[in-house]
């Protein structure tokens, strides 16, 4: 004979089997063409915000030059990296063409912090420095928009 608790667990067991398996679910479906491109460029982000800050350090002396050129070309390969896969991407052009623009603006800049550096124009880095801090933010809302509601 079933007591009323252990029919209340038993029930209790199967809400949670239900919740678990709804959880699933929601997390195994797939992705749309827009979220999963900005999730494959998010390193994009993260190179914006290193190259800006590199490029304040070195324009404040306190950086060495070096470590600013390794930073530099290991971001050009993200943004060729993104910016293939912007290209093949089946995302809409609302997100391809700015993310394209973007990642273009990304590349020139790292270009000018690399004249800088080379020239030994700390005011030139810091300019370029400041321009990517605007690219960061820019790359910030077009993820955060891609993200929906």
């Amino acid at each position: 004979m079933q007591t009323p608790s252990s029919s209340r667990r038993r029930c209790a067991a199967g809400g949670l089997a239900a919740i678990l398996a709804a959880a699933l679910l929601l997390a195994c479906q797939k992705k749309s063409p827009e979220e999963d491109l900005l999730h494959k460029v998010e390193p994009v982000g993260s190179w914006l915000a290193s190259l800006q800050m590199a490029g304040e350090k070195w324009a404040a002396n306190s950086l060495p030059s070096s470590f600013l050129r390794a930073s530099l070309s290991a971001a050009r390969k993200e943004f060729e990296k993104a910016d293939e896969e912007s290209a093949k991407s089946r995302a809409r052009p609302e997100v391809t063409v700015p993310l394209r623009r973007l990642l273009a603006e990304a590349k020139a800049a790292g270009a000018g912090l690399e004249r800088g550096v080379e020239a030994g124009d700390r005011a030139a880095v810091a300019r370029q420095a400041r321009q990517l801090a605007g690219l960061r933010a820019r790359f910030e809302t077009l993820q955060n928009a891609g993200k929906g509601p």
